[in-house]
């Protein structure tokens, strides 16, 4: 559920400047407490995020500790030869520079 401001309301003009600006405040707050698109800051993330059961779609990268899981992937290939050592029906795994 999304986060919303809690706004007070005003019911008679432009009577509390007050209220207003106290409204205008917690709007601004609740826009800074937002994960931006554009990639403007503040743009951190401080807890989980639940994409509850969707797919990430269209990434560049996905880094853990400043590499690039997809470039791991590349160096990994399976061959179905038994190394020295092996027994059938292991899968190996040679990672390549």
């Amino acid at each position: 559920m999304a986060k919303k401001p809690t706004l007070t309301s005003i019911s008679s003009g432009y009577a509390s400047t007050t209220t207003l600006n106290d409204n205008f405040t917690a709007l601004r707050d609740s826009f800074d407490n937002t994960l931006s698109r554009d990639g403007s800051t503040p743009n951190t993330m401080n807890a989980d995020i639940d994409l509850n059961g969707n797919d990430l779609l269209n990434l560049g990268g996905i880094y853990v500790n400043g590499q690039n899981v997809f470039n791991l992937l590349d160096n990994v290939t399976i061959s179905t030869s038994a190394p020295s050592g092996g027994n059938d029906g292991d899968i190996w795994f040679k990672l390549s520079s």
